[in-house]
Parts: structure tokens; C-alpha cells; sequence
């Protein structure tokens, strides 16, 4: 590449981090971006598009340039299935560029197949990334009789991206709380409320059309070993993994979306598929995670409204729990298939074994309640005292939150004044409760709490971490460099809760 080019380009890179820097909407943000990538790549055409993860599939949002006939500027359904296309599933994996020539006759068919569909002789891909994640793509494309894309045009492609991103996350702070409401921060799926939201839909139009519903449970194997054995972080890659292979298979199904519901549960909401069409699509996951270090790492187990023989309504509690009894089941097992409510186990009503908090009996008193949660902690204990300091005050307060009838509880570590969360549960979306999550205390505040606990509600001026974990009331206690707390949408929950507390987390760490 000549110099005087190269300085050109560069000069591009940087009027485009101008025009980016003033306040515009996502869509034209995108379309200001493009045309100007377009001129810096030499491009015939750009598109810019989003990964959805939670469907498996990049969904293109801007074309701008020399476009084929089924190419539109705006398009509100271009999406390309991740599964489908193993080039752009090395750009989405591991946030690599790449570059299709139509001469490469070794090159990835479905990429060649895509230039030729448009009438292009090569095209250069880049990865858009947000936070150090994958947020989307940037797709250029030159004509048939330019100048072929080579590995110098990487460069430059990234370097564009990188500018977009950041334009990216200026327009996308206006979302940002929809989609915090919406998205599993860890894996980037759909969270819980997503997943009920699509599933009651979905339901809705079973019941007007008849159109069947299908859901895929997913538990993961082996979690805790990972977590105790090699950190939370090994933990974490797993999940990870998990997911990746479960957005893959997502993206084989139009409309379909997939979630992660728990700290180590996945739902898939499936509309219009049958039961017999769901397996194939269940069974990839499974498949895909067998081909790398993971294999094993899901119990899978999948039902419908298609299977004969249901009696009543489906609701979405009946349909969740009938695919929830058939992953259990493939657990208990061993299993390494999906298994089929309805042919593997049988259609009764739904167990519920997912680990919700529940409203905890109803004790006579605020103070029962309390003692009763010590009780539970202390029996745990009894069993657990050759666990660590971290695995005994999970134990313990996981079975006091239990009986009190807690929204969730955090473990943290003191220094200097700051907590850093280094284990959770959370029974409801919305509690901030992530791990690396720093919170600054007031040095009266600690004391009380490594006192006799305390208790802190939404409104203290004195004390932030009920606001900060976006509950009620938070019951807090500390020992040494730990804190720990349970969590409430109830004052009366954990009134008394705050001196058993102490009591349990002291007793836990003396082993």
C-alpha cells in the first residue's frame, strides 16, 4: 500500500472518531459510520451488524453502498446464522478478522456462496468490540474487478471498529438500562425475565393459532469442581463455553431465544417447533460441546406442547418444569443425549428443582424466623467443616436465606474500608449482586456490622448498600476481612435477622 494512501486511510480513521463523537440515535450513528468506512476500506459496500447471541445469529442493521437487489439500507430481518457460517463463527469465538476472496477455492463456502450472492469478488470482516466483547460485526465488500482485500486492509478494518465501538458505547448508554434488564451480563444470553416474557408470548399465540412451543433445559455438569479446583474464573470459562454452544444451536431456529436462568441453568424457548424437531437442534449443543475441552459439560432435556397425551393447559410453569424433570433426569444419569419429556419422563406436575428462594414459612415470630435460620445454618455447619472459609459461609448463610425466606445473600471480602463480592445468590433479577463489584463502607457502619450486624434499609443516609443491591432491606455482618449479607424486599424478613447473622458467620469461620 502506497504511503500516501496509508496516510489517507489514517486520516479517515480519525474524521470518522469526529463525526462519531457528536449525539446521534444507533441506526444513523451505524449509517454515518459505514459511509465513511466505505471510503477508508475502498469498499464497494459495508454492513454493520449486531450479534445476537441469545439467537445464535449476527443481525445485519445498515447496508450502505453498491448493493445487490436483495440488499436493503435498512433491513428489518438480514440474519445470518453463526452456526451456519464457520468463518464468522472464528470472528465471534475468538475475535478474529478475516478476508473472503471468491478466487480462494479453498476458502469457506458459505462465506464464497454470500460474495457471490452479491456479486462481489472479495470481502474483509471485522470484529466490533464493546467492553471487550463481541458487540457486532463491520462485512466490506469490493466489486468483482477491484483490487482484491489483503491482510494489510486488517488493519485498517480494526482500526474502524475500534472507533465505531466506542461511538457505540456513547449512543447505546441512552439503552443501557433496557438492556441490563434484559441481558445475563456473564454470558450475554437473555436473563431470566427475557426467558418468561418470550415463553408467555410464545404461549399466547400457541393458544390463538395453535403454532407449538418447545422449551430446552440445560444444567451444567461439573461447576462447583471447576469453581473449588480451579477458581471462579475456570468457572466462569465454563459457563461461558456452555452458552456459546447453546447460542450456536439457537441460531438454527428462527425466532427462537436462549437464556440464562440461573447460575448454572440455560432455557431455550423454541416457538413453533415441534418436540421432534427440538431434539436434532438439543442434541447440537451437546455435539458442539463434545468437539472441544468441555465435552459433558450439559444435561439436556427438552418438551412441548406438541407431545400427545397432555392433559389441561400448558402453562409456562408446566412446560419449564416437564423440560426442567427431563435434564434432571438426564443428570442423574449421566446421560450424554437429550432426553424428552413425555417419552423419557413422564408428563407430572413440574418439581420445582431450580435453587429459587422461596417466602420461607410462615414463623409466628420475626425472632422464630431468625432463630430457625440459625438452626438451618448450624446443621449445615455440622457437615462442613472441611471446607473452606469461602465454601463454609457459603454453606451456611445459602441455608439460613433459605429458611428466612431471603431475595439473595453476598459474601465479600474487606480492605481498606471496601467490599469486593466474591460469591452470591440471587432469588429475582434486578438485585446488583455481580462478583467485582466494589462498595465502599463508613468505618462506623463496619464496626457495628462486625459488632452485633447490623441492619440497613433503602433509605439510611448513613449507609448506601440496601440502594446499592437494589433491595429493601439488607441484614449485614462481618468477621475479620468478611462480610456477609442477606438480602430483603421485606422489612420484616430480616428485622431480626442481623445478630444470628453475626453468630453464623463467626461460628462458620472458626471452623
Amino acid at each position: 500500500m502506497e504511503s500516501a494512501d496509508v496516510r489517507l486511510r489514517l486520516r479517515s480513521v480519525a474524521r470518522l472518531a469526529r463525526v462519531l463523537a457528536e449525539p446521534q440515535e444507533l441506526l444513523d450513528l451505524l449509517e454515518t459510520a459505514a459511509n465513511e468506512m466505505r471510503f477508508a476500506l475502498g469498499a464497494a459496500s459495508v454492513s454493520l451488524g449486531r450479534l445476537e447471541r441469545e439467537r445464535g445469529v449476527v443481525r445485519t442493521l445498515i447496508n450502505v453502498g453498491d448493493l445487490a437487489s436483495w440488499e436493503l439500507p435498512r433491513p428489518e430481518d438480514e440474519t445470518y446464522s453463526i452456526h451456519s457460517l464457520p468463518m464468522m463463527a472464528l470472528l465471534v469465538d475468538e475475535a478474529r478478522s478475516y478476508i473472503v476472496d471468491i478466487d480462494d477455492g479453498a476458502g469457506d463456502p458459505a462465506s464464497l456462496e454470500l460474495l457471490v450472492a452479491s456479486a462481489k469478488g472479495s470481502g474483509i470482516a471485522a470484529p466490533i468490540l464493546l467492553d471487550g466483547r463481541i458487540w457486532g460485526e463491520l462485512w466490506a465488500t469490493r466489486g468483482m474487478r477491484d483490487a482484491r482485500y489483503e491482510d494489510t486492509d486488517i488493519e485498517v478494518a480494526e482500526a474502524l471498529a475500534a472507533v465505531l465501538a466506542a461511538g457505540i458505547a456513547q449512543s447505546e448508554r441512552y439503552s443501557q438500562v433496557e438492556h441490563l434488564i434484559y441481558t445475563d451480563p456473564l454470558t450475554g444470553l437473555a436473563n431470566r425475565r427475557a426467558i418468561d416474557l418470550a415463553l408467555e408470548r410464545a404461549l399466547e399465540q400457541h393458544e390463538a393459532t395453535g403454532s407449538p412451543v418447545s422449551v430446552v433445559m440445560s444444567d451444567v455438569n461439573g461447576l462447583k469442581v471447576a469453581n473449588d479446583v480451579e477458581g471462579h474464573d475456570a468457572g466462569d470459562r465454563l459457563i461461558r463455553a456452555c452458552a456459546d454452544a447453546i447460542s450456536r444451536a439457537t441460531g438454527l431456529a428462527p425466532g427462537a431465544i436462549a437464556g440464562r436462568i440461573g447460575g448454572d441453568e440455560f432455557a431455550v424457548v423454541l416457538p413453533g417447533l415441534t418436540l421432534e424437531q427440538t431434539e436434532p437442534l438439543a442434541a447440537s449443543i451437546i455435539t458442539a460441546l463434545n468437539q472441544g475441552v468441555y465435552a459433558g459439560s450439559l444435561a439436556v432435556g427438552a418438551s412441548s406442547t406438541s407431545v400427545a397425551g397432555i392433559e389441561g393447559d400448558v402453562t409456562a410453569r408446566r412446560l419449564l418444569g416437564w423440560a426442567d424433570e427431563a435434564q434432571y433426569a438426564a443428570k442423574r444419569e449421566g446421560s450424554h443425549r437429550v432426553l424428552l419429556a413425555g417419552r423419557d419422563t413422564p408428563l407430572t406436575d413440574p418439581v420445582e428443582r431450580r435453587r429459587r428462594r422461596r417466602s420461607g414459612p410462615a414463623w409466628s415470630t420475626n425472632a422464630e424466623r431468625a432463630a430457625n435460620a440459625l438452626e438451618a445454618g448450624l446443621r449445615v455447619l455440622a457437615t462442613s467443616v472441611e471446607l473452606s472459609a469461602l465454601d463454609r459461609l457459603v454453606a451456611v448463610i445459602d441455608a439460613a436465606a433459605e429458611v428466612i425466606g431471603a431475595s439473595g445473600w453476598v459474601i465479600s471480602i474487606i480492605d481498606d474500608g471496601c467490599s469486593r463480592t466474591v460469591a452470591f445468590s440471587s432469588a429475582r433479577d434486578g438485585l446488583d449482586v455481580d462478583t467485582g463489584h466494589d462498595t465502599r463502607h463508613d468505618p462506623t457502619w463496619l464496626q457495628s456490622a462486625l459488632g452485633a450486624g447490623v441492619l440497613v434499609r433503602a433509605d439510611d443516609e448513613s449507609a448506601a448498600l440496601a440502594r446499592v443491591r437494589r433491595c429493601t432491606t439488607v441484614a449485614a455482618a462481618a468477621s475479620g476481612r468478611w462480610l456477609v449479607e442477606l438480602l430483603g424486599d421485606d422489612d420484616a424478613v430480616l428485622v431480626a435477622a442481623p445478630a444470628p447473622l453475626r453468630a453464623l458467620v463467626g461460628t462458620a469461620l472458626a471452623g
